[in-house]
């Protein structure tokens, strides 16, 4: 279904009010196509490197973030560039459509069995994995800014977040719960996991066109002169309090969520015995309710998991929605403090700020398995245990509790919003009349 191309040279207002639900459904929808590479390589990717390719747990940690501190760093360039992309269908919406192939592509490459091993193994490892997020910034930077210039409205926004979250966590379960099942109905090992992954981009490739056709950019500036400089952009960031406290906060909840999501396949195959359900677990829903009715009888079973599984389902979800719902607010906080407007410098700085810190967070990781004892493939011992359930479940305990602290701080809510929309309104009027 093919929306209607935009001109950007003919618009120069702000969208508000109500988007109708064809937009508001196929921008949710992309969340999804991102989450089955995001959501599946940060559970599963470390697990495959160190327990299928057979790297050492330091390694495959540091291989891990130096391809995520990468994409971080190449962020914020996107979305500078995205920001002064100037095409009939708009800045952000046409890297849907060219990038998704592409991505695919290297997704797929980073499963591909190659017959290597020591450092040849860990260099194509290393390559595959920067291609892989470079292709995954180039498309999901534009897709993170395309919510701030779909409206103006606040409460849209939120909508918007919603959708996004729906379908984030619709995928997260999907990924979480069918990933290793589908590795083993394809063979298992390198050979299933990348026919899962193929599997995987296809249907990335197909929903990221969805989106593309059924997405609109509403708000838009006159033309590609008036997008702002890097030093301007800077300017704006340095002013935007309510930029910094976001990212703060998701940053924390970012690096909490690392270590539980990645430790909790090692903690079920190793300290339960139950490899067979990874994936229940990182679904956080069905775990604990097999186990239970299976009575399964080991020391700890994951019955017990139930509280912090749920709780951090629950917490994951709600600052999700919350965190996504802020963040476009803070490109009008922005330009309210500076005059300057940038939704690529917002949202590329942010991705950077949050993919670094998860970079940051695997290689500490993968040197905390290393240094608690951690080998793959065997049996560990009572102190390497009891050490993986304290990353697992203490570190994001405190990363919570932190990112809490921060957003308690927040300066915007509904009311302050629409005030600062209408001076940003006035402001324009005035210049125009100038």
């Amino acid at each position: 279904m093919a929306s209607t191309p935009v001109d950007p040279a003919t618009i120069t207002g702000a969208s508000g009010g109500t988007l109708p639900f064809r937009r508001r459904f196929g921008y949710g929808a992309g969340d999804f196509a991102f989450n089955l590479y995001f959501t599946t390589a940060g559970l599963y990717l470390l697990y495959f490197y160190t327990d299928v390719l057979g790297l050492p747990p330091a390694t495959a940690g540091w291989v891990f973030a130096s391809a995520l501190i990468w994409d971080a760093v190449f962020d914020p360039l996107m979305g500078y560039l995205a920001n002064r992309t100037r095409t009939r269908w708009g800045r952000y919406r046409p890297y849907l459509l060219f990038g998704a192939v592409p991505l695919a592509a290297a997704w797929a490459l980073m499963f591909l069995p190659t017959g290597l091993t020591g450092t040849a193994l860990v260099m194509f490892t290393v390559a595959a994995h920067m291609l892989f997020r470079t292709l995954y910034a180039v498309v999901s930077m534009p897709y993170l800014a395309l919510s701030a210039v779909m409206t103006s409205d606040s409460h849209e926004r939120g909508v918007l977040a919603g959708f996004r979250m729906v379908a984030a966590a619709s995928c997260g379960l999907f990924s979480a719960f069918w990933t290793l099942k589908l590795v083993e109905r394809f063979g298992g090992g390198s050979t299933g996991f990348l026919a899962t992954a193929i599997l995987f981009g296809s249907l990335a490739t197909l929903i990221l066109i969805f989106c593309f056709w059924n997405t609109q950019e509403a708000v838009e500036e006159v033309d590609a002169a008036s997008a702002p400089s890097i030093a301007e952009m800077l300017r704006m960031l340095r002013h935007n309090r309510a930029f910094w406290l976001v990212s703060a906060a998701m940053l924390s909840a970012a690096v909490g969520g690392t270590m539980f999501q990645k430790t909790l396949p090692y903690y079920f195959k190793y300290c339960l015995g139950r490899e067979d359900l990874i994936g229940s677990a990182l679904a956080q829903l069905r775990p604990a309710v097999d186990a239970f009715f299976e009575k399964v009888t080991v020391p700890e079973t994951p019955a017990m998991l139930l509280p912090p599984l749920v709780l951090a389902g629950f917490g994951a979800g709600a600052g999700y929605l919350c965190f996504w719902a802020m963040m476009p607010d803070t490109v009008e906080y922005g330009e309210w403090r500076t005059g300057i407007k940038s939704e690529g410098a917002v949202f590329g700085m942010v991705s950077l700020i949050q993919k670094a810190g998860l970079g940051i967070a695997a290689g500490i990781l993968g040197e905390l398995l290393g240094a608690i004892g951690y080998t793959a493939n065997i049996a560990q011992s009572a102190d390497t245990l009891a050490a993986m359930k304290f990353i697992m479940l203490g570190m994001p305990i405190a990363f919570a509790l932190t990112a809490l602290a921060f957003i308690s701080f927040y300066p915007l809510d509904r009311r302050t919003h629409d005030r600062m929309l209408a001076t940003i309104k006035r402001r324009k009027s005035r210049k125009r009349q100038a």
